[in-house]
């Protein structure tokens, strides 16, 4: 386990720890929003984690606990800023009053850089640094794990106003598909596409230009779970004799009813080594605003 450049400093109320992990920026926030990793990380050396509510939006619970043989901690508090992959700011009623933490997410040359900065009601706990330091290398172990792809992920999120019902259709509809899916510059066809689970599908991108002809691709895969208006998973795979571009990327696409319409998220997991997850998260971006576009005129 390496500890990439950490820095902590203490001064009165506050403790501020700079820690760069070996990972994407996406990759490190998913760590700190996804229940069943945080649960992994989040914990101080000798005890356990549970994550009973992790609401990541303005306003949302959090509420983590830790245990062990001899004793046991309770994390309550809620959520007062969330800027996807940029900045997560929580707060928790502590005994003297208010306890603040905020967590910044910068790109640096070796990875991330996350900021810690834990405001207390009083003076800095003694060994709080040190908690930190063991809870900090469990996150580093998490993220950098470099035995598998899961790293070369990306994760992309926006509010749709249409229902999840009718956002998911377009996610199934073969002529639908072909008109959001490609990013700009490029259009689709759908060879075949079976919706269910087991089922697979087939398509192609095609450049719309000269410039963009040799970036055409082929690719496909099979739907491993499909929960209508609420969840889609399914694999991907280029057909391609690159070495670099092969190899089976796993999607997942989540739907939340939020006031304004749907919540999508898609989780994009296990890229080639010639595919930057940066690039993957564009392509996304772009896709996702087609599918806005789509759904919001016709709902």
């Amino acid at each position: 386990m390496t500890d990439h450049n950490t820095d902590a400093a203490t001064r009165d109320t506050q403790l501020t720890i700079r820690r760069t992990f070996d990972a994407p920026r996406e990759r490190v926030y998913r760590a700190f929003v996804d229940p069943d990793e945080l649960e992994q990380w989040f914990v101080p050396e000798g005890m356990e984690a549970e994550v009973h509510a992790l609401e990541s939006e303005p306003g949302g619970e959090m509420f983590v606990s830790w245990t062990s043989d001899e004793n046991g901690i309770e994390n309550e508090g809620t959520f007062e800023e969330v800027i996807e992959n940029e900045r997560l700011v929580t707060v928790e009623e502590i005994d003297g009053g208010q306890l603040h933490l905020t967590y910044e997410f910068h790109d640096a040359e070796d990875g991330t850089e996350v900021v810690l900065t834990q405001e207390f009601p009083g003076s800095v706990p003694d060994g709080a640094e040190e908690g930190w330091a063991s809870i900090l290398d469990n996150l580093d172990a998490l993220v950098t794990d470099t035995e598998t792809d899961e790293g070369r992920s990306m994760t992309v999120s926006r509010v749709i106003e249409a229902s999840p019902e009718r956002v998911y259709e377009a996610f199934l509809d073969p002529d639908e598909l072909a008109q959001w899916l490609p990013p700009t510059g490029f259009f689709a066809e759908v060879h075949h596409l079976e919706p269910e689970v087991g089922g697979t599908y087939r398509m192609a991108f095609t450049g719309e230009t000269e410039e963009l002809a040799e970036y055409g691709s082929t690719f496909g895969g099979t739907y491993l779970e499909l929960v209508p208006g609420e969840r889609i998973v399914y694999t991907d795979e280029f057909e391609t004799d690159d070495p670099e571009m092969a190899g089976e990327t796993t999607v997942t696409v989540t739907f939340e009813a939020v006031p304004e319409g749907t919540e999508i998220t898609v989780h994009h997991e296990g890229f080639p080594e010639a595919i930057p997850p940066s690039d993957a998260n564009e392509g996304w971006t772009d896709s996702l605003s087609n599918l806005a576009e789509l759904v919001e005129e016709t709902s």
